[in-house]
């Protein structure tokens, strides 16, 4: 495996650990430092502080830190790491995650499905800031990054599907959680058999077992849509390679 020299740069080393230390900080302060606003339209429940770990936002992203900060130890020469943080695999789910979380989030503001930012003191700076640094800063770091491959390892294509088998198994989970639960939380509205039933059937009462089944063919796109985007990142990847070896 050749090491790019970028990763073999203390400076960027520098800044991939930035990166990953200040988003750790960030979910740690969100854990200790939590208040309950009482909003009707997103905020009817007090579901607790540590809810904050059911949002596939937060997850990908810790999994986006462990990848940065892991890199960050290689590229100061801690030898034993190299293998794990310069994975192109490693690093093509961490992406993949990230991006769709941002992308996904960002989508949803014209549509009103994530609450507005405020900025009137300083807690909603902060719980807005984290938002921002979550869904539109990360996303655009770590796909920055990925278009400097850390080693020349190619990864196959034929490798796409293994993007799909950590949403697949945070989308059920989260669909089983909700409806058996006794808070039936849903960490997303598309988890809710209501969500799709109102948009198609407006008006009309939900019928449990043909609303779980229109979520079906819902979920199977979700998950082609990581498994596309995996195939994109993986392409991207393999096209920078070819272009460092022709250089």
């Amino acid at each position: 495996m050749k090491i790019n020299p970028l990763y073999k740069n203390k400076a960027f080393g520098t800044v991939l650990m930035l990166f990953g230390i200040l988003g750790m900080s960030l979910i740690v302060y969100r854990l200790c430092v939590y208040r309950f606003e009482y909003d009707p339209e997103y905020s009817p429940v007090d579901y607790g502080k540590y809810n904050i770990i059911s949002y596939f936002t937060v997850q990908s992203n810790f999994f986006g830190y462990i990848y940065l900060i892991l890199n960050a130890l290689a590229v100061f020469g801690v030898k034993k790491l190299q293998k794990t943080a310069f994975s192109p695999l490693f690093g093509a789910l961490a992406t993949t995650y990230i991006l769709i979380a941002g992308i996904v989030y960002c989508a949803g503001i014209p549509m009103g499905f994530t609450p507005p930012f405020k900025w009137d003191n300083a807690y909603h700076f902060m719980q807005s800031f984290i938002q921002v640094y979550y869904h539109m800063i990360m996303p655009v770091f770590i796909v920055v990054i990925w278009f400097f491959p850390s080693s020349n390892e190619k990864i196959p294509a034929k490798k796409a599907w293994l993007f799909g088998i950590y949403p697949l198994i945070y989308s059920v989970f989260s669909i089983m959680r909700g409806a058996v639960g006794k808070m039936h939380y849903y960490p997303y509205p598309f988890y809710e058999p209501s969500f799709f039933w109102n948009m198609i059937f407006p008006g009309r009462e939900i019928s449990f077992i043909p609303a779980y089944l229109l979520m079906a063919p819902m979920l199977c796109l979700g998950i082609g849509l990581f498994i596309a985007t995996g195939l994109l990142i993986i392409f991207i990847h393999n096209k920078r390679i070819k272009a460092y070896e022709k250089a």
